[in-house]
């Protein structure tokens, strides 16, 4: 991953100095000082310290011929050493070649849609081939970067569009100008945990801004990360009302609780939702806070990956929309141990008709 890309934080550490080590050996003979104390007076940190005095532990033999073990800065350094030696990525050609031939055609687009990142079909792979040595995602980067794979940093296109993550979460700039239904702030704050299933995020796709362009109703449950779809002409707040009713009446009233939506224009009917179906509640996000519905905005940038901005969508066919929105629901997904959102579904609906 390129550096200008990393949402790793850069380290700012550095390694122990011959000069610390050496001071180090001068407070370990002393023998009062704490560990805390040490890293304080090398300015380092004290697990740095702990793991320095344990790779530098050396056995010694004093003048009654008994042994005792002493902290040796020389030999802190050599093992120090030793291991940085011994650090180096493996060859790539002892890792499974069939791992190695199979990661270019999985994360090649089939027909236009592709399943797997290269995190997800690392861990896949190892699923199901547990006795071949397969990389770590980390090591695959290194010689996706390193060229030695064919495959390129172009190929993986969330990895060209990563930016920093923020330290710290937003806060909402401004208040609703607009009253549509209920504000976030009423919703039990309990959703946020992501147990409990039937909690659906609402936003649109949009193709090019223009008059009379069609528009995808997107919706997403919170714990499952299943996503839902349809294509309507228009956006329109009576369109987009329907429509949204027509997917939950097409997945099952039963499988919805709560919606949550910004305030935007479109989706001022949505309210109206409550009265034909009064097991659902309507909650409107705070003006400027799309963050507040973030897992729906998750998988509109996936969207992205196939239904790129400002392309219109009046060609998009229905059938290829499904496939699209399959692809996506069919994506195992790190956040939840590598299942996917169609796995997780069926358990949910699973436990719905135990119920």
């Amino acid at each position: 991953m390129t550096n200008s890309n990393c949402i790793i934080e850069n380290r700012t550490f550095t390694h122990l100095t011959d000069i610390q080590r050496g001071k180090l050996e001068q407070m370990a003979k002393i023998g009062t000082y704490k560990q805390a104390e040490m890293a304080r007076e090398l300015g380092v940190s004290q697990s740095t310290v702990s793991r320095e005095l344990k790779r530098g532990r050396t056995r010694q033999l004093d003048y009654q011929h008994n042994y005792y073990e002493q902290y040796i800065a020389a030999s802190g350094a050599r093992v120090y050493k030793e291991n940085r030696e011994n650090s180096h990525a493996r060859n790539h050609h002892k890792y499974s070649a069939a791992f190695l031939a199979a990661l270019p055609e999985n994360l090649a687009p089939m027909k236009g849609l592709r399943i797997h990142s290269v995190d997800t079909f690392v861990h896949s792979y190892r699923k199901s081939h547990p006795d071949e040595r397969v990389p770590c995602t980390k090591t695959v980067y290194a010689l996706i970067n390193a060229a030695v794979l064919p495959i390129r940093n172009i190929d993986l296109p969330m990895k060209t569009r990563m930016r920093p993550r923020k330290k710290n979460v937003s806060e909402p700039k401004g208040h609703n100008a607009k009253h549509l239904g209920r504000s976030i702030e009423e919703r039990d704050p309990e959703i946020l945990s992501r147990e409990d299933f039937g909690h659906w995020e609402v936003d649109l796709v949009l193709g090019k801004k223009i008059k009379n362009e069609p528009v995808i109703i997107t919706m997403v449950e919170r714990k499952t990360r299943y996503c839902l779809t349809k294509k309507v002409w228009g956006k329109g707040a009576t369109v987009v009302q329907k429509g949204v009713l027509d997917l939950m009446r097409k997945q099952g009233l039963e499988q919805f609780k709560t919606l949550t939506t910004d305030n935007g224009s479109e989706f001022s009917s949505l309210s109206l939702i409550e009265g034909i179906t009064e097991d659902v509640q309507v909650f409107f996000t705070h003006a400027y806070a799309s963050w507040e519905k973030g897992t729906n905005e998750r998988h509109n940038r996936m969207f992205r990956e196939f239904i790129p901005k400002g392309v219109t969508l009046r060609p998009l066919s229905y059938a290829h929309l499904l496939a699209v929105t399959n692809t996506i629901n069919d994506r195992p997904r790190k956040i939840m141990g590598y299942a996917t959102p169609a796995e997780r579904l069926q358990e949910e609906l699973a436990k719905l008709q135990a119920a």
